[in-house]
């Protein structure tokens, strides 16, 4: 487990503030630490990167046939995007992924970012696809993650309303329409080796047709200057074809985060090639 948990400042339950709207969601937001005891929030997401971008049972067969280490070393962010604008929405869906996973104690079912064609692209139809093995029957949680590093030099927008927020009623109107069969298909081809064979063989069995109920959310990743009672409003009180339950995760400076968290590579990339 990733306690990102340690890094929580602050949770509250989001209520609509305006006397004529009426909430059709839930909604949630955390509010994210830089620090912890001196530990600083884009080198814990770092450590984290290559987890989503390689597939564990791959690398560990790579170490076990004691190859080259260092290259090894920099195999593990071989896939990851080079390109800022990429990093910021990938590393901002990497951290929704393990708040996720730790706040809700579900499990990744696999990365996304794991198939991606090349460096500097991002996954299509859902960013996260979870699992509940504690529940009864298991509970199947597909995410849509939404990221912004608004206010920016050229645009000093403090609101989300007609940006990412509107982008995910959207992104999520689409899918009532859609046939999950595809990425029912996907997960079954990609699921984590990590889970028990018991487990592993339940969700595979789930995942065939007619496939199980599944449940939605949607998640924002923003800078905290950004806060505002009307988005709020906006999110809770605003209707979608399919029912979802929304959480808003705050930090000081996405772009800062996410552009570090890259770098640390960078560096050790760096300082490999040189040796």
């Amino acid at each position: 487990m990733s306690k990102l948990s340690r890094f929580f400042a602050s949770e509250i339950a989001l209520k609509i503030s305006g006397q004529n709207l009426t909430a059709v969601r839930t909604g949630f937001r955390t509010v994210l630490h830089d620090t912890y005891n001196g530990y600083k929030i884009e080198k814990h997401l770092s450590g984290s990167l290559p987890y989503h971008y390689r597939k564990l049972d791959s690398v560990i067969e790579d170490f076990e046939a004691q190859h080259n280490a260092l290259e090894l070393m920099v195999d593990l962010m071989a896939t990851a995007p080079t390109v800022e604008s990429f990093r910021n929405s990938h590393g901002s869906e990497i951290l929704a992924c393990c708040y996720l996973e730790e706040k809700l104690d579900i499990r990744r079912l696999y990365s996304k970012l794991s198939m991606t064609t090349s460096e500097n692209t991002n996954a299509h139809k859902m960013d996260g696809l979870f699992v509940n093995v504690s529940s009864e029957p298991y509970e199947y949680i597909f995410v849509e993650a939404k990221s912004s590093i608004l206010p920016t030099e050229k645009t000093k927008t403090k609101s989300h309303r007609s940006g990412l927020l509107q982008q995910m009623l959207t992104s999520l109107d689409g899918y009532e329409a859609e046939e999950p069969r595809m990425e029912l298909v996907r997960i079954r081809e990609n699921l984590d080796k990590n889970f028990q064979e018991a487990v592993r063989t339940k969700i595979k069995a789930d995942l065939r047709p007619p496939g199980p109920k599944l449940k939605y959310l949607g998640i924002s990743i923003t800078n905290s200057s950004t806060i505002n009672s009307e988005d709020d409003d906006f999110i809770l009180s605003s209707p979608c074809k399919i029912s979802f339950d929304y959480y808003g995760l705050v930090v000081t400076d996405v772009a800062r985060i996410t552009s570090s968290a890259y770098a640390i590579w960078d560096d050790i990339k760096e300082l490999i090639k040189k040796s």
